[in-house]
């Protein structure tokens, strides 16, 4: 920035021996100067080039230390661009994001999706119960508009954060169950600030909807403003839920036998999410507020102990669900985050190949009353279809004949159809990504750890600690974890014309290596599903410039 470059020619001598910034330095400047003198190279004479590898070590921690300063010194400049660029571009390369795999989390998240079971109580609010598959009490829900005020920013952001809560109960749907997904994702592999605030912006979802840009005469503009006023609004909606859950200590009760409110055991309602500050973007000419482009935000305390700690139990989500249509692919979207549950569940418990009951599958799906017999059949199995075309699952089929003579009888679908099963065979890139997960995030090694030990003396093998905390999404690495990844050995060299790419040589050099599919499919620079397709010799055509990329990475991986 000119601004810094600026700033970095003021520094006097005795400034630069004291590590201090010049007198009058803008406040982003005077942030940055701190951090790499006070924090990362603790008052150390610093060179350009450890200045350069600590900004590629720490990038994302240093866009979310300065957001708030440059959204100050440069309100026009930079508004447009998420700093969760990095995060959502690895989600589009691998084609799924990471989530709870608790069954709590997936009844709080599954209650922003039906505005209908609300209804209002005797304060006033709009309530729901919180029930689990056998329809036991887990908690309740309230709405809370009047509560989601954010105390940040100015009248108009104000203003537009109360025009957007205002319509809170007409947001709930299957978009904001993706938002819910989204920001819990963001808030596990993002830098937060000290507040324990990410920043979320309108790009991130927009970009995993693959919505398109505005066009002008062939060139590719923003987002349409329609776009992120609908994104927005959702996120100020789980802004205004309120959820008690169940105390753990007592029993369950079951709603048939309960009579009144007083039966509940609850403890006190909480939010699900907290928003600081909002980022509102204005037209340079006029100086009129636009929109809220972004927020800070972060999963409140109810939700945190399921996406946060060694005790969490991560599973994948595929990617398909944030672009199926929240409107028109309502069950798609359903289905799709109940057989990704399942599929953590059932690796964990080693039953991938165990049948579904349809009956169980139309409930989660949640389909209108307004189908008949007939047409909820076929519906039914054209969600299927659509999910085995997309790749969501690999194959599926009735686990017998149907018996066509009894179709079209009088209770046909209840008496019959709805107690068959049908075998859904999973997608393997995401059970492998499961199995993964299963090993625990405390033994997932931080790459950060090893670019840090080169940046600090080999006595100081990590970071300062606040840094290495505020880096660490994960939990600690384990110390022989850490020396066993140094300690890798490779097999001799061999002549490049002598590398041939075959699927076989691949998946030797990948199982030598001891790494993950999907962690080599990153180093090649391609999908996750394009390199397990070719392992598994499923390629329908011939990519010259993928063959390219894994040549080279199996040349350079000696």
């Amino acid at each position: 920035m000119q601004a810094w470059e600026t700033e970095a020619y003021l520094v006097r001598p005795y400034e630069a021996q004291q590590n201090m910034p010049p007198e009058g330095a803008v406040a982003s400047y005077r942030a940055l100067f701190s951090f790499f003198t006070r924090t990362v190279f603790l008052d150390r004479p610093i060179t350009k080039q450890m200045i350069r590898e600590a900004v590629a070590l720490y990038k994302n921690l240093i866009r979310t230390l300065l957001a708030d300063h440059l959204i100050q010194e440069f309100p026009t400049d930079g508004l447009k661009h998420s700093i969760n660029q990095e995060q959502i571009d690895a989600a589009l390369q691998q084609e799924y994001i990471l989530g709870s795999s608790e069954m709590e989390y997936h009844l709080m998240r599954d209650i922003v999706t039906k505005k209908d079971h609300f209804k209002e109580n005797e304060t006033g609010n709009l309530t729901t119960e919180i029930l689990d598959n056998r329809g036991m009490l887990k908690g309740l829900a309230e709405l809370r508009p009047q509560d989601a005020l954010t105390q940040h920013g100015g009248s108009d952001q104000q203003t537009m954060w109360l025009e957007m809560i205002g319509s809170t109960l007409n947001s709930l749907d299957e978009m904001t169950a993706d938002l819910f997904d989204l920001i819990t994702y963001l808030w596990m592999v993002s830098p937060k600030n000290e507040d324990g605030y990410i920043e979320f912006h309108s790009n991130d979802a927009l970009r995993l909807r693959k919505l398109k840009k505005r066009s002008s005469y062939g060139k590719e503009l923003d987002f349409r403003e329609e776009d992120r006023f609908n994104v927005m609004k959702r996120v100020a909606a789980l802004s205004s839920i309120w959820v008690s859950m169940g105390d753990q200590k007592v029993q369950v009760l079951n709603t048939e036998d309960m009579e009144d409110s007083e039966l509940y055991n609850f403890k006190d309602f909480q939010r699900m999410f907290e928003v600081g500050k909002i980022r509102v973007a204005y037209d340079k000419k006029s100086g009129e507020a636009k929109g809220i482009y972004a927020i800070q935000v972060k999963p409140a305390a109810i939700l945190r102990p399921y996406i946060d700690g060694t005790n969490r139990s991560i599973g994948t989500l595929d990617l398909k669900v944030f672009q199926y249509s929240h409107y028109t692919q309502r069950e798609h979207k359903r289905l799709t985050r109940y057989l990704n549950l399942q599929w953590k569940i059932r690796t964990i418990k080693g039953t991938l190949t165990q049948a579904f009951k349809i009956s169980t599958l139309l409930k989660a799906m949640d389909f209108s009353n307004r189908y008949t017999q007939g047409r909820l059949r076929e519906k039914f199995e054209k969600v299927l279809d659509d999910l085995q075309q997309d790749g969501v699952i690999r194959q599926w089929e009735y686990t017998e004949p149907i018996e066509e003579e009894r179709i079209g009888k009088r209770g046909w679908v209840k008496n019959y159809w709805m107690k068959l099963s049908v075998r859904i065979n999973p997608n393997e890139l995401l059970i492998e990504e499961n199995q993964n997960n299963l090993l625990g995030a405390s033994n997932q090694i931080n790459p950060n750890n090893f670019i840090v030990s080169q940046l600090f003396p080999k006595e100081q093998k990590y970071a300062p600690r606040e840094v290495a905390a505020a880096l660490d999404t994960h939990s600690p690495i384990k110390e022989d974890s850490y020396q066993q990844a140094l300690e890798l050995s490779f097999e001799p060299d061999q002549a490049d014309d002598e590398m041939t790419l075959t699927p076989e040589a691949l998946k030797e050099r990948i199982d030598f290596l001891g790494i993950s599919i999907r962690q080599s499919a990153l180093e090649m620079g391609i999908s996750h599903s394009t390199l397990s397709r070719y392992l598994r010799k499923e390629s329908k055509r011939q990519n010259k410039n993928n063959d390219k990329k894994m040549l080279s990475w199996l040349t350079n991986s000696k």
